[in-house]
């Protein structure tokens, strides 16, 4: 490092003019203080870079605010929505893969007063929540419900063949939508009113929360979280820390939060590592399809079995 450089070097220089007996001279003094300020701003910059390594590694954690459970059933996903200033929960409302008709969304404020419980009905086993313009989309079974944003009417019904357990969706910067279908094995890509599959195979196992971030699709599968592009071309392994995830979701340029169904929730950094920031197993809470309201700075997670949306508050601490 170049402070060790520099006093290695300023020793020499005392060294040697004592060897040689020389007087120090004003030019002598000059170029020591010059040394010992380019020793100190060495130094300063290197105690800077300490403290910033620590700030980017330091540990999060997350601290509940408040929990809505009044009518909701079985939640699988919970979604901020800015413009409305309410957020969406799909309630599955009994059995994941059954056709029933129980299913609904149920709006919360951002405080989590239930605003209105039966907002959208007629679904059956909704699970994850996107929205794009006055769309609100959503993952039922084995087709994509859409929604009308200002009114919680359900606009369309897209089938989508091959499809028996989809999960989660998202939504691109060009309204392109993206479900996951979990038994499957798959990935598809709702565009230009047409569906068709955009991944299938291995390393789809398991496939589950998505995202769209930084222009590209993240995708939790039971080995770990895959990124490709929109096309479906250079699909890799950014990270095996969290195995057969659920919901996914950043909450800042570099982190992920990331959750697994069966009470755990993840801070997954730049570089791949996880660190365990929630389990509520011993509480019965799974934590299903999470999401980052970063305008509320909350953590939204639906606890399917503990019929209860729990909002937490991130809060980061240095080391």
């Amino acid at each position: 490092m170049a402070h060790i450089f520099l006093r290695k070097r300023y020793r020499e220089r005392l060294q040697l003019k004592i060897l040689e007996k020389e007087s120090v001279t004003f030019p002598n003094i000059l170029q020591i203080c010059t040394d010992m300020r380019l020793l100190f701003c060495s130094l300063l910059m290197s105690i800077t870079g300490l403290f910033a390594a620590c700030a980017q590694h330091g540990i999060s954690k997350l601290t509940m605010k408040w929990s809505a459970s009044n009518g909701i059933r079985t939640p699988e996903s919970a979604l901020y929505d800015p413009t409305h200033q309410v957020i969406y929960v799909s309630n599955i409302n009994g059995d994941a893969t059954a056709k029933d008709g129980n299913g609904f969304i149920s709006l919360l404020d951002a405080d989590g007063h239930i605003r209105q419980l039966h907002w959208a009905d007629g679904l059956n086993a909704p699970k994850g929540l996107a929205f794009y313009e006055h769309s609100l989309y959503v993952a039922d079974i084995d087709q994509l419900v859409i929604i009308d944003r200002n009114t919680g009417k359900i606009t369309q019904r897209v089938d989508v063949p091959g499809s028996s357990f989809l999960n989660d969706v998202t939504v691109d910067d060009h309204g392109n939508v993206y479900i996951s279908d979990t038994r499957q094995a798959k990935v598809f890509q709702y565009a230009n009113g047409k569906i068709h599959l955009l991944l299938q195979g291995e390393n789809m196992q398991g496939a589950n929360g998505l995202l769209y971030w930084k222009g590209k699709l993240w995708i939790l599968t039971h080995h770990g979280i895959f990124t490709c592009e929109t096309s479906g071309k250079n699909l890799q392994l950014f990270s095996d820390g969290v195995k057969d995830g659920d919901g996914i979701w950043n909450v800042n340029d570099h982190d992920l939060i990331v959750s697994q169904w069966i009470g755990k929730i993840y801070m997954v950094h730049a570089n791949g590592k996880a660190d365990e920031l929630l389990d509520t197993r011993n509480e019965h809470k799974n934590t299903a399809d999470i999401s980052y309201a970063g305008q509320l700075k909350l953590l939204l997670v639906p606890t399917f079995t503990g019929n209860s949306v729990d909002a937490y508050s991130l809060s980061h601490l240095s080391q």
